[in-house]
């Protein structure tokens, strides 16, 4: 009885401690390193996207904006892209200028669907302290923001300039503290990408380093890597120490190529 015993407690203490270890193996982002087949080592994502999955507060809402005014000019009839439908145009879009301290407008476009001037501009408010927390250089690139009523995710057309955004995704994103995030992840998009997906410094840039920050970036190199890589790259460059110091650390020791190429737009 004593011998059954014992081999129980040691059969517990082996689960215990390899239960430990499983518990433990995440818990540093430098200790996620993998080796392909020829036995080259190389690091996963540290997150699985950017915004939603990281828990960081990138952007503040005491950070310093330069938003000046609102005034609705009036209703037009506009070109209002929507992932919900194949309709393109919109009969009666409610019309806003939104002015800010170094002298520029950008115009956002809340769809007729939202019925009264007064909801609409309710939602285009929510936009305009993000907007003039964006870098000048790209809130000046930014042509509009067409602004829909209901939900879907955001997106951007670079060509054109713009991004798309949506009413029930404002306020859900509002409440987990990452609008400013979403607005400068979209707005790299309509103001970066037309520039640099295709810049052959970034493209060495991201051969030479070899890894993502993000699966998102990975899993979408050529289209994600851009807008998810900037938003880390900004806080460090424009906050340093903002970041987790282990996510500081991670981006120099495995990024340092994309950084560098960052550094020399946001700087």
């Amino acid at each position: 009885m004593k011998k059954t015993n014992l081999l129980v407690a040691l059969s517990i203490g082996i689960l215990l401690t390899l239960s430990c270890s499983d518990e433990n193996s995440n818990t540093n982002p430098n200790d996620n390193e993998i080796s392909d087949d020829d036995g080259n080592q190389s690091v996963n994502p540290l997150f699985v996207n950017s915004i939603v999955s990281t828990n960081i507060d990138f952007i503040r809402d005491d950070d310093s904006d330069a938003f000046m005014n609102i005034q609705f000019i009036g209703q037009e009839d506009k070109e209002m892209p929507d992932s919900r439908t194949d309709e393109l145009f919109d009969t009666g879009t409610y019309i806003f200028e939104v002015n800010f301290s170094n002298g520029e407008q950008i115009e956002i476009w809340a769809h007729s669907s939202f019925d009264s001037e007064v909801v609409a501009q309710e939602y285009a408010n929510k936009l305009t302290g993000r907007l003039g927390k964006l870098p000048d250089f790209m809130r000046n690139e930014l042509s509009h923001v067409v602004l829909h009523n209901g939900d879907a995710g955001a997106f951007a057309e670079s060509e054109s300039n713009f991004f798309v955004i949506y009413s029930i995704n404002i306020d859900l994103r509002i409440s987990n503290n990452d609008l400013e995030e979403t607005v400068f992840h979209e707005s790299v998009h309509a103001t970066l990408d037309a520039d640099y997906l295709l810049n052959s410094e970034w493209l060495q840039a991201q051969q030479t380093d070899d890894t993502f920050i993000t699966e998102y970036a990975r899993d979408n190199s050529d289209k994600e890597d851009l807008a998810e890589s900037a938003l880390f790259a900004y806080t460090m460059i424009k906050n340093p120490g903002r970041l987790p110091s282990n996510v500081e650390t991670w981006i120099t020791t495995n990024i340092p190529n994309r950084f560098a190429f960052f550094q020399t737009i946001f700087n």
